[in-house]
């Protein structure tokens, strides 16, 4: 990714910080410059999208915009900091379901697990694509692959804890490739039987559900 168009680069003799804002009404207006910045990263790519098509889709001012976020670089790592905390929390309620589950609840919980990646994908287009160029960089998440790893790790630690750390992170490590390949699938209009082939890697995190407490049922 490019770090800005030139169009959008602000001159100044020193690297510009962003403000935080300190009221509810500066803080309101930052969440409607960061929706309106996923839009348009979603429609333009990173590189086309532009700091006035930014303003303009959050009907605010360019100055305003560069009052909060000076670069294009700040918006979107602002951006996919505020994707990995929703991320994050979507897991973490799964984790807190994960401990109750029993018997044939299982199924249904892998079937929600299974298409985490794909809900959250549609509700926020520019996740991928922002990850992909920032996940590594956002500050605290010691890499989003890795953090949401050790957070499906949580959940199978909440479902299975008898299990061993090191257990938990390999499944876990499965568990998240099963994710992303229900997303690869999910978008591969083409695939006619793509339903039925998300059913089935249901039925794989099901099984990898059920290996973590052995031949046991819970």
């Amino acid at each position: 990714m490019s770090s800005q168009n030139a169009s959008d680069t602000i001159e100044v003799g020193t690297p510009a910080r962003a403000k935080a804002p300190q009221r509810e009404r500066g803080r309101a207006r930052v969440a409607a410059l960061l929706e309106a910045a996923g839009q348009v990263f979603a429609e333009k790519g990173y590189d086309a999208a532009t700091m006035t098509a930014i303003a303009a889709r959050a009907g605010s001012s360019i100055g305003s915009l560069y009052q909060f976020f000076p670069t294009k670089d700040e918006i979107a790592q602002a951006l996919l900091q505020r994707y990995v905390e929703a991320l994050m929390e979507r897991l973490h309620q799964l984790r807190n379901e994960a401990s109750e589950l029993e018997g044939s609840a299982i199924a249904g919980f892998a079937a929600r697990l299974t298409r985490t990646f794909i809900r959250f994908r549609g509700e926020h287009p520019a996740f991928a694509m922002l990850s992909e160029g920032y996940g590594s960089v956002v500050p605290g998440s010691g890499g989003i692959r890795g953090r949401i790893r050790a957070e499906i790790g949580a959940v199978l630690l909440a479902f299975a804890p008898g299990q061993t750390a090191v257990q938990a992170d390999a499944r876990a490590g499965v568990v998240q490739h099963l994710m992303k390949a229900a997303v690869a699938i999910n978008g591969d209009e083409g695939f006619e039987n793509r339903d039925a082939a998300l059913v089935e890697l249901e039925h794989l995190v099901e099984h990898a559900l059920r290996s973590c407490i052995g031949p046991q049922e819970k």
